[in-house]
């Protein structure tokens, strides 16, 4: 699979709900995919005319329900510790930005697809918690296994990470921005990734 469906797949199936901290990681999965699918279809049309109605969806419901500074934390790692707060915060916008634009019109090519979210195991970790679901995009390719990883924060949970067939999205990201870094500096991979973020929204 390539990157941009890694991304794409880490925004679609992310539980939809404004009362998620009210919830057990296991809830938020179980209670809101159905709905997710059932938007998608309803409003499919709408949103293939205009897929600015998506971003508006990531940006106002999914994204506050995502822990994007400790993903942030996670992702440069020790460039972390050395960026400046204007360094962290930029970093914190164009990253969201990102995963706001690469959900794009090709959501309407999910309109099939189906989840099933397995049942909760044992909890052994309070902090850390997976779901553990199956993605079928009924197109004749075997179901992806997508496990979702949460993490308890001031009495609600916070998604951290998304494994897709047992890759982690963040490591993803980490061993790419890692080596960009180095490869040029931590400004400048903030600035790439806006200068590809600015052409993408404003086309939407």
């Amino acid at each position: 699979m390539s990157v941009k469906s890694f991304i794409f797949l880490f925004i679609f199936f992310l539980p939809w709900s404004i009362q998620a901290e009210e919830k057990t990681p296991h809830e938020i999965v179980a209670d809101t995919t159905a709905q997710v699918l059932e938007k998608i279809k309803k409003d499919k049309d709408l949103i293939k005319e205009n897929p600015n109605k998506i971003n508006e969806l990531v940006d106002e419901i999914i994204l506050p329900i995502c822990d994007v500074e400790r993903m942030s934390k996670f992702i440069l790692a020790k460039h972390w510790k050395s960026a400046t707060e204007s360094q962290r915060t930029s970093f914190q916008d164009e990253f969201k930005q990102m995963l706001i634009r690469s959900y794009g019109a090709n959501l309407v090519d999910y309109t099939n697809a189906t989840v099933t979210v397995f049942p909760k195991k044992e909890v052994e970790n309070k902090l850390i918690q997976t779901v553990n679901t199956e993605l079928n995009l009924k197109n004749g390719s075997n179901p992806l296994k997508i496990d979702y990883i949460f993490r308890s924060a001031e009495n609600s949970a916070k998604l951290v990470d998304v494994r897709v067939e047992g890759l982690s999205i963040l490591k993803m990201f980490r061993y790419s921005f890692t080596y960009e870094i180095a490869q040029t500096s931590l400004d400048d991979l903030i600035q790439r990734i806006a200068s590809t973020n600015r052409p993408a929204l404003a086309m939407n």
